[in-house]
């Protein structure tokens, strides 16, 4: 293959997960990006950390390259020594453990899963004889180590940021050096800086540290339709789900990694509110986190335990065909409303019940496609819920209003050739 004809490769550097790595962890989106760029011609490769930055295990997690690219593992050696080290400070938060060193414990395992990529990009590139176009960092972990091998490559740097908790602390003084990690996925150099539009206002972030707009996309997610002839019928589903869950019940899903600031515990505290009222609804919780076993005991001092269907983690082909078996769907995070399993439940015709929030203003619409309540008011979302399951009528309108209201959706086709433009005009302007 000539130069003019040869394939843009582009080097992807991840700290987050992927499909199809154990537990069918991963985030969507990054998939969606990778298949996107494939479909648009584009070679990739694909550096991940051997563990997770986000929880204490420390039993390495193998991916495997897939037809559309190549996965290559950066060792981190240092890891699992870094993990017993934080899981015994975490044992010590809201004690003794001063913030100056949980501050410099976060960014020595920055710097260090920077060297860690770098290095193990150095070596992929040399070993295997790659030729990279582009470098393509996602997350805020990521970002320093995609800006140096930008540089050492000679290509252009792209910082992808899922979100940000920095909103409603930018008018604290110094918020950059007191959440450096946060704050590095804005700050680090970039060709292009790329932040989900899910409700957490990274658009606001970034004017406030001084991101040439130029140079920053804010852009929402997109989602697709599946076809509903994929999906099983409740009695093929309880098959293998939880045995409580009962065919005839209204099910309330809950579609989300089991995180506190998912905040799960609503929708416990309104499932029992709305079975108070003589609702007959259960709760079917998609997801897996630290959370799990709280939540749990929630439910059994509630007594709604045997209400409730854990599924687990469920692998993201499945999401659509489960929300094709629900009645409901239920999302009350205190951050992140604005989310892909918001966009596939409304793709879905779903009502939601969910939590006021200017981030889902133009999506959500009171008493047209959605019931919304004030953040911490659970007996208002129960009461919601037992409206819903009570009234075939209005839970009809609200289906029908938001199929309609589903069309302001971008799908991932749409999104992906907005950034293929984007991604196509930076490898143009730096031939190599």
């Amino acid at each position: 293959m000539n130069e003019e004809t040869r394939q843009p490769h582009v080097l992807h550097i991840s700290a987050l997960k992927l499909w199809g790595m154990k537990g069918n962890a991963g985030m969507c989106c990054l998939q969606e990006t990778l298949s996107g760029q494939f479909t648009a011609g584009y070679r990739i490769s694909v550096i991940v950390p051997a563990y997770s930055l986000w929880d204490n295990g420390v039993t390495p997690i193998i991916p495997t390259s897939t037809a559309d690219y190549d996965v290559y593992v950066a060792p981190c050696r240092w890891m699992p020594m870094a993990k017993r080290v934080r899981s015994r400070l975490d044992r010590l938060k809201g004690n003794i453990l001063p913030f100056v060193i949980g501050w410099f414990f976060g960014v020595s395992r920055l710097m260090l899963l920077t060297l860690s990529l770098f290095l193990t990009a150095r070596k992929v590139k040399k070993k295997h004889g790659l030729k990279f176009d582009m470098v393509y960092a996602h997350n805020q972990w990521a970002a320093p180590a995609g800006w140096l091998l930008g540089k050492h490559f000679g290509v252009p740097n792209i910082s992808r940021l899922y979100g940000t908790f920095l909103a409603d602390l930018m008018k604290k003084p110094l918020v950059w050096l007191r959440y450096p990690i946060a704050a590095a996925g804005f700050l680090v150099p970039h060709d292009l800086l790329i932040c989900a539009n899910d409700g957490t206002r990274g658009d606001e972030v970034a004017r406030k540290l001084g991101i040439k707009l130029d140079r920053f996309r804010f852009w929402q997610d997109g989602v697709d339709d599946h076809p509903h002839a994929e999906s099983p019928s409740r009695e093929i589903f309880l098959e293998t789900a939880p045995s409580c869950l009962r065919k005839e019940a209204f099910w309330i899903l809950s579609c989300s990694r089991l995180s506190y600031w998912k905040r799960i515990d609503r929708m416990i505290h309104a499932l029992h509110h709305a079975r108070n009222q003589g609702a007959d609804c259960q709760l079917v919780v998609a997801g897996d986190g630290q959370e799990r076993q709280p939540l749990k005991e929630l439910a059994e001092r509630l007594g709604v335990a045997d209400q409730i269907g854990w599924l687990g983690a469920v692998p993201h082909a499945e999401v659509p065909k489960l929300m094709d078996l629900v009645d409901i769907f239920m999302i009350t995070n205190d951050v992140t409303n604005r989310c892909n399993p918001l966009f596939e439940a409304m793709r879905a015709g779903l009502p939601v019940v969910s939590i006021r929030d200017t981030s889902t203003a133009d999506l959500l619409k009171e008493e047209e496609n959605a019931l919304l309540a004030n953040r911490d008011d659970t007996e208002a979302l129960g009461h919601h819920l037992a409206t819903i399951c009570n009234d075939r009528a209005l839970a009809a309108r609200l289906r029908d209003q938001q199929k309609l209201q589903a069309d302001l959706l971008w799908n991932w086709e749409q999104r992906m050739e907005v950034e293929i433009t984007e991604l196509q005009k930076l490898i143009d302007m730096n031939p190599s």
